[in-house]
């Protein structure tokens, strides 16, 4: 059985590597919503822009404005 993390970014950045592009998309949404706690998720947003999906891809650009906006990164 694997060990997951306790704390919630950790497993909404887990869940950006789905292979539903929904499941992608809310997770997100959802660290969006973290706004600067989620910046460590920066990297895994920033590779989101070029998903398959352009939902996803909208998304991670909102997010990712909007931890610039926040004073991250």
């Amino acid at each position: 059985m694997c060990a997951q993390s306790d704390n919630p970014i950790d497993r909404l950045i887990e869940k950006l590597a789905d292979g539903n592009p929904a499941i992608r998309r809310n997770a997100v949404g959802s660290l969006r919503l973290h706004g600067a706690r989620a910046a460590r998720a920066i990297p895994a947003l920033t590779a989101l822009l070029n998903d398959c999906d352009p939902r996803v891809r909208r998304e991670a650009a909102r997010a990712l404005h909007r931890l610039r906006t926040s004073g991250v990164g």
